[in-house]
């Protein structure tokens, strides 16, 4: 194994819903997973956030308490708690567990969702308030005090008791691919997490870059045999007709900038040579693409992204181990024949 973080490539994978677990047995599928990520060499993965999830704190938390240098990459979404609450709960891990948590912000979330919390704002306006929400999380991380007056929040000598020490401070991204989201994160010196379109598309310099960096959330299946890769791409995530339909209601409520952009890319459920895969979010698996075939193919496609700019890779839940190591060798051979 290469050491990725040494050449500025981070890679996280995503822990899975607790939608249909149990208590006991989500808990001990989070360890699972935990457990591959460490062994195999990622930095964590993302702990995501709806309503229909368990906390994201606790979440992470019991991961921390159960693993040795598993970092949680928490999805933060300003609905959910007060800047001051996410500082304290940063800062608390740290003094708990001498263990750092990176952080995802999100400005908003499924309509439904934003409805049930009576959040009314527009798009870009939930940027807005998400820019506001961040600048005050920082100051109180720094171990400065808060005095902040803005449209959405209003604090006034605000401090954390334990402040956070700089070799325990999160990485955060911005999360969305819109203008909004882009100005957001440049605004606040954070990188950028979005859902990539095709490769050579992503890397045209016409696309417009975060200038303190890029991240990707995609799936990878590679194998050592591009048939393999397939086979088990197609028996993961079948072309079902009722799937599409829940897309449809999905995109037509829309509330997001990325995922019509997604559903516009123009290419078929099956494009020969090409490892760029839609079908796992046209037919509603998942919520992002995915690369597939040989470790090669893969790489090609990976090494274009990393060419464009790309330094985070927000994997897809692997259903097995093999998913991480394999997507590992993958990106690994795409870093070695990266542009420098």
């Amino acid at each position: 194994m290469i050491d990725l973080a040494a050449g500025g490539v981070t890679l996280y994978s995503t822990v899975r819903s607790s939608i249909g677990h149990g208590q006991t047995s989500h808990l001990r599928t989070l360890l699972e997973l935990a457990g591959w990520v460490d062994d195999a060499g990622y930095r964590g993965a993302l702990v995501y956030s709806d309503n229909t999830s368990m906390d994201v704190w606790l979440a992470a938390q019991a991961a921390i308490a159960n693993t040795t240098s598993f970092v949680p990459l928490v999805a933060v979404q300003p609905l959910d708690k007060t800047p001051f609450a996410v500082a304290r709960a940063v800062s608390s891990l740290a003094h708990l567990y001498g263990r750092r948590v990176d952080i995802n912000y999100v400005s908003g979330g499924f309509i439904r969702d934003l409805a049930v919390q009576g959040d009314t704002l527009s798009h870009d306006a939930r940027y807005d308030r998400l820019t506001e929400y961040v600048t005050i999380v920082d100051m109180l991380l720094r171990g400065g005090m808060a005095n902040f007056a803005g449209e959405y929040y209003k604090v006034r000598r605000a401090r954390l008791t334990t402040a956070v020490p700089d070799d325990l401070l999160p990485t955060a991204y911005v999360s969305g691919s819109s203008p909004a989201s882009l100005q957001a994160g440049e605004s606040l010196g954070l990188g950028q997490l979005s859902f990539p379109v095709l490769p050579e598309d992503f890397a045209s310099p016409d696309v417009r870059k975060n200038r303190f960096g890029s991240g990707i959330s995609i799936g990878i299946i590679a194998r050592d045999d591009s048939a393999e890769a397939w086979r088990i791409a197609h028996k993961r995530f079948p072309a079902d007709p009722e799937g599409a339909e829940r897309m449809k209601l999905l995109l037509s409520a829309g509330g997001s900038s990325w995922q019509p952009r997604l559903a516009s890319v123009p290419i078929p459920d099956e494009a020969e040579g090409q490892p760029y895969w839609l079908v796992p979010f046209r037919y509603h698996h998942t919520f992002c693409p995915y690369l597939v075939g040989n470790h090669d193919e893969v790489a090609q496609a990976v090494t274009t992204y990393l060419n464009g700019g790309i330094r985070t890779f927000v994997l897809d839940i692997p259903r097995e181990p093999d998913d991480l190591w394999h997507a590992r060798i993958a990106i690994e051979r795409a870093v070695a024949a990266m542009d420098r």
